[in-house]
């Protein structure tokens, strides 16, 4: 399935960057290959997955693929030039192969697994690829082939451990990530329904469940984790895990066992707001996304539905732990908080290279849908005044709440 170079979501930001269309889809009239990071974005009720550039100072999108009716809410990318997409609304995990000739992504397959996945991870040799289904409440295993990327459903993983305390968000398991530590033999699975982490034992392709970690702060509700060090180490010490419910940070310290086991041990739990700051409306709160920086120094998480004018990203600082062998000592501390830039910041990364220098976000609602956020790499500081951002509005993607819910750079080579 293709869709047209020049989108109604091209025109628009051409429009509000003051850049001119040469009528081929050239932003310049010259043929030459972009030297701006591309971005993958994907999510919300339009269906769409699309290609931006990002030149410093404003968003061009470049391709976008349409629909109707998915919620691609999650993507993956793989060399080369593949991206799989999960859909919430269905039991289809799609693969597209990005046509760097046309700048369109061209749909190969449309792989029946369960439903309402909304997180996809790759083992190291790209070979095995991990659903997390919300929907179900399981996880899925594939075979990917090493020729085309196509999917072949190699294992279903019910989880089934004891629900948690809120009957109303916690009435069944809901597999909420599937996270890979650096050694490549654990995968983790954080389920929201049942206060768990299951760790998935890949050794010879078994893809067993060998340890079920309850948390301690029942009604938690675990979403999305980080394993620290994120980079610099052949195994993590420790595992960083968002309560989505109570809006904490959980931390646990981790030891690979003898007999072949990854254990969790927790040393600390943190909130996801400034003390000072509490949320305008903490029931509805609910923590998201979170993401280590390269230098291993800083931590960053979003928080969502909080009743203020816009959402927010918090920053933390870690010690304790750094160039340690053990994680006993890790902690987190608050250091700032500043403004999304909009509503419901589902998910948002850093810019890839050296100083990580900017943070790219989503916002599924509110005034900016798509923010590139700077920031300093040695203090690991956000600019707060996130008005001078560069930034999509909702109305390119479409109407309140259908913004977009996930952004990452990508090494896509975009054509002329």
């Amino acid at each position: 399935m293709k869709s047209s170079i020049l989108s109604w979501a091209t025109l628009a930001l051409r429009s509000l960057s003051g850049r001119q269309d040469d009528g081929t889809g050239n932003t310049n009239g010259t043929a030459s290959v972009s030297p701006d990071p591309v971005l993958l974005i994907g999510g919300g009720a339009s269906g769409t997955i699309a290609a931006a550039t990002f030149d410093g100072t404003a968003f061009n999108i470049v391709a976008n693929t349409t629909l109707a009716g998915t919620d691609p809410s999650w993507l993956l990318y793989q060399d080369p030039n593949r991206v799989y997409a999960v859909d919430e609304n269905s039991n289809n995990t799609r693969l597209f192969q990005f046509n760097a000739t046309t700048n369109t992504f061209d749909l190969q397959q449309e792989a029946q697994g369960s439903s309402g996945v909304v997180f996809l991870a790759l083992n190291l040799e790209s070979t095995r690829m991990v659903g997390a289904a919300f929907g179900e409440g399981q996880v899925d295993v594939w075979t990917v082939d090493p020729d085309d990327g196509t999917l072949s459903l190699l294992k279903q993983i019910v989880s089934d451990d004891p629900l948690g305390p809120n009957t109303e968000r916690q009435d069944a398991p809901h597999p909420h990530q599937a996270l890979l530590e650096s050694s490549g033999r654990f995968f983790v699975v954080n389920d929201l329904g049942t206060d768990t982490i299951l760790v998935i034992d890949s050794l010879d392709d078994a893809f067993d469940v060998v340890n079920h970690v309850r948390v301690p702060d029942a009604g938690c509700g675990p979403r999305h984790g980080a394993f620290f060090p994120a980079t610099g180490a052949d195994f993590p010490t420790n595992y960083l895990l968002v309560c989505e419910m109570l809006s904490v940070v959980e931390v646990f310290s981790l030891n690979f066992t003898a007999d072949g086991n990854l254990t969790f041990a927790h040393i600390q739990t943190i909130s996801t707001f400034d003390p000072l700051q509490p949320p305008a409306n903490a029931t509805t709160a609910t923590a998201a996304e979170i993401v280590v920086s390269a230098d291993n120094q800083h931590a960053y998480v979003s928080n969502r539905n909080t009743g203020n004018a816009t959402d927010n990203l918090v920053h933390f600082g870690i010690t304790g732990a750094i160039g340690s062998s053990s994680g006993d000592s890790l902690l987190l501390s608050f250091v700032e908080t500043i403004s999304s830039g909009g509503l419901v910041p589902r998910m948002f990364s850093l810019q890839n290279d050296n100083a990580e220098s900017l943070v790219f976000t989503t916002n599924q609602d509110g005034a900016s849908a798509l923010l590139a956020i700077g920031r300093d790499s040695a203090s690991g500081n956000l600019t707060a005044d996130v008005s001078t951002a560069p930034s999509v509005p909702l109305a390119v993607f479409g109407a309140a709440g259908d913004g977009p819910q996930f952004v990452q750079q990508v090494p896509i080579v975009l054509s002329s």
